[in-house]
């Protein structure tokens, strides 16, 4: 299967460890190089060390003072070229959008479905 996914990184921002380690496997076995984070704070952190970042993938809820819609954009201000999925179980495609997210995935999504969203997202500049 030919495709660009082994030149994107992909950070997973997801406070439940479970659902943060099943994406980064699925990510993984499609040939994303993947790094993960349990919070904001700690995505920031990760972004500000690793310039190679193509896509964050976060969640809304999370604990820490910046919920995932927050976090879109900083990193929308802070890193205008890494494009952002916004998967949640409360919040909107529109507030993802107004956040600054080019994708949204409802929870609970399957594998495939999250691997579509991060293929779909890559493709768009």
């Amino acid at each position: 299967m030919e495709h660009r996914a082994y030149q994107q990184t992909v950070l997973v921002v997801e406070d439940e460890l479970f659902i943060r380690m099943s994406a980064v496997v699925a990510l993984q076995d499609e040939g994303f190089l993947v790094l993960e984070a349990k919070n904001s704070a700690e995505a920031l952190k990760i972004l500000s060390r690793h310039s190679e970042t193509n896509i964050l993938m976060t969640d809304v809820r999370m604990p820490g003072l910046m919920d995932g819609l927050a976090l879109v954009a900083q990193v929308q201000i802070d890193h205008p070229d890494i494009r952002s999925i916004v998967v949640s179980g409360n919040a909107t495609a529109e507030q993802a959008r107004n956040a600054g997210a080019l994708g949204f995935l409802a929870k609970p999504y399957l594998a495939k479905a999250m691997l579509q969203a991060v293929h779909d997202t890559v493709l768009r500049h």
